[in-house]
């Protein structure tokens, strides 16, 4: 079985963040034409039946994921996958939803599609010039080695998402706005996520609507007891939106570097059926029997039509990764 991760997915660049990495919304129908033509779109019963080990994986089977809780899955994603006759998985941050803030990780993505990348980093280093103010970050550098992000932005992205400690993050991110006034940064949360009616939208669509932690941090970099609030609060504020379990997890960043023992423990003890990671590979029946909360998925521009609007250099791993591109966390 060969599971999608999409994030954002749209007809035009003109919307936050703007020139970043994104799949046209032509692109998307391409590929699920592509899809269709040459997989077997898993239904969600027999989904949840490979979950429960009650059925083997078909090994051409496709499923879609979509992460982050943005406003594109429903404004465009959704009427695709409801004329279609398709569903996905939706794994929703809920951080946005409960406060009407942008998460972190895309106020970077909104600095990198506005800003060029030479700029941000000059600014970035000298916002960050004390000494020992940056965490460790050898141990996620495998984070970004798969994806074809020019080397600046690649930086960029490093420092903030990896390095800076969280508790200063948000004081960050406001200086760097603050620098560049004519960029376009000051963006409305309701007009980036989901809201909780869209939720519920999908739920009612027959969509699958999964957790993905309140503020997309790599959880690896938390302790036990932050894992614990990221995860079950994330499903707590889901299920009082839709009124029905939340089944599923999505690691945010989800590499292996960026989770932990500790992490796995605390989703099968949230009462999660499944977690998927980003490991780029398929998932066969062993997978849903010996490692149910490290489900693989391949990121969409491993295959046909999955370009980034830059057209990156093709990389990946995956069935079809020759046509791939960039990822997007």
């Amino acid at each position: 079985m060969n599971t999608l991760m999409y994030h954002y997915v749209r007809p035009t660049m003109d919307l936050p963040p703007y020139g970043y990495y994104h799949l046209s919304l032509e692109s998307f129908r391409r590929q699920l034409d592509h899809l269709e033509a040459e997989y077997d779109m898993l239904s969600r019963e027999a989904f949840f039946e490979c979950v429960r080990g009650e059925r083997t994986p078909p090994e051409d089977a496709a499923v879609l994921t979509f992460d982050d809780g943005l406003e594109d899955h429903h404004r465009w994603v959704l009427p695709e996958l409801e004329r279609r006759g398709l569903w996905g998985i939706f794994f929703v941050s809920t951080g946005p939803l409960a406060d009407g803030r942008r998460l972190p990780v895309h106020r970077v993505h909104t600095l990198a599609g506005a800003v060029s990348a030479d700029r941000l980093v000059d600014e970035l280093t000298s916002l960050l010039s004390e000494a020992g103010e940056l965490d460790d970050a050898s141990r996620y550098e495998e984070m970004y080695s798969r994806r074809g992000t020019p080397e600046q932005v690649r930086t960029f992205k490093r420092i903030l998402n990896q390095e800076v400690p969280y508790e200063r993050l948000d004081g960050v991110l406001d200086r760097l706005e603050a620098a560049f006034p004519n960029a376009g940064l000051a963006v409305d949360a309701a007009d980036y996520y989901l809201t909780d009616d869209q939720v519920t939208d999908l739920v009612d669509a027959g969509m699958v609507v999964g957790a993905h932690t309140v503020s997309h941090r790599i959880l690896s970099r938390l302790s036990p007891a932050d894992q614990r609030v990221e995860i079950a609060d994330s499903k707590a504020y889901l299920e009082s939106v839709i009124g029905e379990p939340v089944r599923v997890l999505g690691y945010p960043y989800g590499t292996a570097e960026t989770y932990t023992d500790e992490t796995l423990a605390i989703a099968a003890d949230q009462g999660f059926e499944a977690a998927f990671t980003t490991e780029g590979r398929a998932t066969t029946a062993e997978s849903f029997d010996e490692r149910p909360f490290r489900l693989p998925r391949f990121d969409c521009t491993e295959f046909p039509h999955g370009e980034s609007r830059e057209g990156l250099p093709r990389t990946g791993s995956g069935p079809e990764a020759e046509f791939g591109a960039e990822v997007l966390d």
